[in-house]
């Protein structure tokens, strides 16, 4: 009989300026400044000009961003799932804190999408909400 544990992956999102603490994957997802795995669910320049002017609506702008995730996941499924390999995850951009009430970022579509992608090759995934720096 084979093992098949489950791996638990937990997800929170956060401002760019959160500092994280061991044990903590912390991934810089903006187009500006995001690196290495980070970039992979960067949105494009074009997705954030369009959306910060106001030509995109939020539902065009999940779609989009979701459009976008899609296919770079085709391209490079391994960068999801190294992400998901973490056992705390916290996903972060420049999003100010109004954006967590009202979560129009892309960090709670990309979210989302990552619970798709656990849930589907078998592994449990939990959300542990907006995280904040420790004053």
């Amino acid at each position: 009989m084979t093992d098949t544990k489950q791996h638990l992956c937990r997800v929170g999102t956060a401002r760019i300026d959160y500092r994280g603490h061991a044990g903590q994957r912390v991934l810089n997802t903006t187009i500006k400044s995001g690196t290495g795995l980070g970039a992979v669910f960067a949105p494009t320049w074009k997705l954030v000009m369009a959306s910060k002017q106001g030509k995109l609506s939020w539902q065009a702008y999940i779609e989009e961003y979701t459009a976008l995730m899609r296919q770079r996941y085709a391209d490079n499924p391994a960068a999801f799932l190294e992400a998901l390999n973490s056992d705390e995850l916290i996903v972060c951009c420049y999003c100010r804190d109004t954006h967590a009430t009202t979560k129009h970022c892309h960090r709670y579509i990309l979210v989302e999408i990552l619970e798709k992608i656990a849930v589907h090759h078998g592994n449990g995934f939990e959300y542990i909400g907006e995280i904040h720096n420790r004053r």
